[in-house]
Parts: structure tokens; C-alpha cells; sequence
């Protein structure tokens, strides 16, 4: 097995883009990272080097003025800083930070004559870069970081290696002479107590027979003095669900999506799923042990490249009838084929959309929405001509509402309030449905309440 090599990343996934805590004297693009800062002894492991520094000169310098009417000189490029106080890897009085832009998650500039908390990644001898989720910020946001990095003693301090793995999980850690620290997990967290500063460790997961074995069970890591390193491990398990996709004369079919859901599920929420390949085969992995209902398109609506209608194993048109599959821890299923009865017809829906003083509603949105599948995601929006009218393709058979909403500042964006049309129900059968009339004159809270009491009533 091969190991890999992880620079431990606290690059904490999270909902929260906009909630990145930083100072107002770091730029950055809002789309640039999604994360939040490590605690500090972990991000003093992470760096390469933990500094106080002021922002003296830059390759590129420009004025901006903030809020309280004062005008600042923004640094970026290759900025130099004048090192006033070195916690670990810095010697020299000057170094250059180098700042990033919006592709990835790196400072964008300083401002001229601050002074700045830097925990950086990189050497004095080339370049540094700062991490928007490294804990830097300006010296006035690091009272917490200075109180705790100022009482640190290389002597005294110590260091740490503690994570997450399931319970009763055996940990080791292996240094290049070959000497093993263990320990097992317990309530999900484990701690290595007698791990030395500045030495390599293979760190690794020994979980069960009926997990997947990988290079995610194995980590390296090396952590800084007085710093602690959180190496969490996540198992996926090694259960499989295998079979063919076929259609009534038992020929194979191609790229039909194959899913799979827990059958203590009353919504329509996916647990995996797979393409059939260009013999009808597929194969789900990493499935956990539970039970499951199987099937194509049971989790989204008939569209282009899956013109197909709900099918459950084995072969029932509903869920009701569809047959239970139980999985054990790691067990390995085989033969579940599904026939594919046919494909659906495409159907046009046409109609026009209206302001509720009666001009057309120009570049509304119309989606489809199936009439069972409440927790499904929304067939891809299409938009009005400048007369309101729109055009979008259904399949027979099947049962929607169609939804039309736009705002009166649409063209220019960011939107604040959505407004939408009653969305009618539309069953597609042998023709096209043509002239329907959608006029914009619900808010956003009825029209979630129309969905939310209709999930309720299907429940």
C-alpha cells in the first residue's frame, strides 16, 4: 500500500462561504474558500513559520479609502514585511509574503504600515504564503493567539496527535526508524500519547475487514514544536450492489442512472447510485449495511440523457411494491437487474407568463416539478422570450407542476424578492399542452407553504 503524503488541512468544510472570520484589513474573493480557522496549537502545526510583522512595501500599491473616510494602500504581489517578533521559523528581519488571488485560498493584499499575526506556509529563503484559514489576522484580532504562542515553551510544551475514528479502532503511528505508537478510539476520538516534534509519522487506521482498505486509512504527518495535529480517519464501507439494466427483449441499456435509497426513507432522498455501462452493468459501492430499495430514476425526473420512467426492483412501477434489500457489514450483492419497460415520450408544454398588471414577465423562470417526487431537485430552468412565452419539454406520463417566478429587478442582480405564478398541474399524455397562462402573484412564503402542505398530505 502506498502512503500518502497529507499537509494536515483544516480546511473545514462548511455552509457558511460568507462566515469566514477574518479582519476587515484582509481582502479576499467570497468564492475563494470554505472554511474556518483551525484552533491554535493546530494551525501553529500547520505552519511553517508563526510571525509578527508589519506590511511595508509591495509590487503592486493602491490607495482606497475605507469607511470612516481614511485612505489606506492596499500591498499585493510580493509583499515585504519587517519581522517584529519570530515564534518559529523565521531568523531574519525582512521576509516576502507573497499574496494569492481568487483561485485559491490565499490572503489578496495587506494594508500599508499594519501589523499582522502570520501563520505562513513556505521559507525565508523564498517566499511565504498565508492561508486565508490559518488563523492570520491583524495584530488587533490576536490577543487569544499572542496570550497562548507567547507562553509556549519548546522545553515544556510538548506535543499532540488526536483525531476521530470509530470506536474500538486501533491507531498506530510508526516513525522511519520503525518505532510504533498506539492507541484505540473511544466515544470516536483517540489520542498518541509520546509523539516527538519534527519526526515523520505514518499514521494509520486499522478498521475492520468489511471497510474499504486504502490510502485513506494511512496518513503521514509531521508536527511543528508545541503543536498538535488532528488526523481524523472516515471508513467508507466495502458493501456492493450489483446487476444489469436490460429492456423488455433483454437487450442491454446504457447510461440509465441505477439508485439506491434506505427503505426507512419516506422521502425521496438517494443513498448512491450508479450509470449502467454499454452492456446494462452497473455497480453501487460503498454501501453501509442497512436495507434499501433499489431502482432508475426513483430520485429525479425523466430528462434528456434518462428518458426513462420509476422503476423499482423488482420491476414494480411504485415503491409500495418494491422488494427490500438487506446488506450485511461488507457484503457483496449480485444479479439485481431491472428491465426498462420503454422509453417516455417527450411532450411540449407551452404557455406565457404575466406581471399581475398584465405585461409579460421577460426572462422568468420556468421549471418542471414532479408531482410525487416532492423531495427531488428541479428539472433545469428555461427562461421567457421578451413576450413571456416559454417552451419545455415533459414525458408522457408523467404528472408536474410547472413553476414561473422573476423579480421586478431582474436585470439587475443580486434578486431580493422573488415573486411567483400558482403553479398548475399538468398530466402529459398522447399531445402537447399548449396555452397555459401563469401570472406572478404569489410571494415566496405561499409558495413554499403550496409544497410544504403538499409533502405533508404525501407523507
Amino acid at each position: 500500500m502506498k502512503p500518502r503524503t497529507v499537509n494536515i488541512c483544516y480546511l473545514y468544510l462548511a455552509l457558511l462561504v460568507a462566515a469566514v472570520v477574518l479582519t476587515p484589513f484582509f481582502s479576499f474573493q467570497a468564492n475563494a474558500c470554505t472554511c474556518s480557522n483551525p484552533p491554535i496549537r493546530e494551525a501553529l502545526a500547520l505552519a511553517d513559520a508563526v510571525f509578527i510583522g508589519k506590511a511595508i512595501e509591495g509590487d503592486e500599491e493602491k490607495e482606497e479609502t475605507i469607511s470612516n473616510g481614511k485612505t489606506i494602500v492596499r500591498l499585493s504581489g510580493r509583499v515585504r514585511f519587517s519581522v517584529e517578533w519570530a515564534f518559529s521559523g523565521v531568523k531574519r528581519s525582512d521576509v516576502i509574503v507573497e499574496t494569492g488571488n481568487s483561485a485559491g485560498c490565499f490572503v489578496d493584499d495587506f494594508a500599508q504600515g499594519d501589523r499582522y499575526l502570520l501563520y505562513a506556509q513556505g521559507s525565508e529563503d523564498q517566499v511565504f504564503i498565508v492561508g486565508l484559514c490559518s488563523r492570520s489576522t491583524d495584530i488587533s484580532g490576536a490577543d487569544e493567539d499572542l496570550k497562548i504562542l507567547s507562553s509556549l515553551s519548546p522545553k515544556t510544551c510538548g506535543v499532540k496527535l488526536y483525531g476521530t475514528a470509530i470506536s474500538g479502532t486501533k491507531i498506530t503511528a510508526t516513525d522511519d526508524q520503525g518505532q510504533t505508537l498506539e492507541a484505540v478510539s473511544e466515544a470516536g476520538r483517540y489520542e498518541i500519547d509520546g509523539v516527538k516534534p519534527n519526526v515523520e509519522y505514518t499514521v494509520q487506521a486499522h478498521f475492520p475487514d468489511y471497510f474499504q482498505k486504502g490510502n485513506a486509512n494511512l496518513q503521514k504527518v509531521r508536527i511543528n514544536t508545541c503543536g498538535w495535529a488532528n488526523v481524523g480517519f472516515y471508513p467508507i464501507y466495502d458493501g456492493s450492489i450489483r446487476g444489469r439494466v436490460i429492456d423488455t427483449d433483454g437487450k442491454p441499456v446504457s447510461n440509465a442512472v441505477v439508485e439506491l435509497t434506505p427503505s426507512s426513507l419516506t422521502g425521496f432522498l438517494s443513498d448512491g447510485a450508479a450509470i449502467s455501462d454499454w452492456h446494462g452493468r452497473f455497480e453501487l459501492t460503498g454501501v453501509a449495511p442497512g436495507a434499501y430499495l433499489l431502482g432508475i430514476n426513483i430520485t429525479r425526473e425523466p430528462e434528456k440523457n434518462h428518458p426513462y420512467p420509476p422503476i423499482w426492483y423488482q420491476n414494480e412501477s411504485d415503491r409500495e411494491s418494491a422488494t427490500i434489500i438487506e446488506l450485511g457489514p461488507g457484503q457483496k450483492l449480485s444479479g439485481y437487474d431491472l428491465v426498462i419497460p420503454r422509453r417516455l415520450a417527450e411532450r411540449i408544454i407551452e404557455g406565457t407568463v404575466f406581471w399581475p398588471d398584465g405585461r409579460p414577465a421577460a426572462k422568468a423562470d420556468v421549471y418542471l416539478y414532479t408531482s410525487k417526487q416532492q423531495e427531488s431537485v428541479w428539472l433545469k430552468a428555461i427562461y421567457t422570450d421578451g413576450q413571456g412565452r416559454f417552451k419545455v419539454t415533459g414525458y408522457e406520463g408523467i404528472a408536474y407542476y410547472v413553476v414561473a417566478r422573476s423579480a421586478p429587478n431582474r436585470d439587475e442582480p443580486p434578486v431580493w424578492k422573488w415573486f411567483f405564478a400558482e403553479p398548475p398541474l399538468v398530466e402529459l399524455k398522447g399531445e402537447n399542452v399548449t396555452r397555459l397562462s401563469l401570472t406572478l402573484t404569489w410571494d415566496e412564503e405561499t409558495f413554499k407553504d403550496f409544497f410544504e402542505k403538499k409533502r405533508e398530505r404525501q407523507k
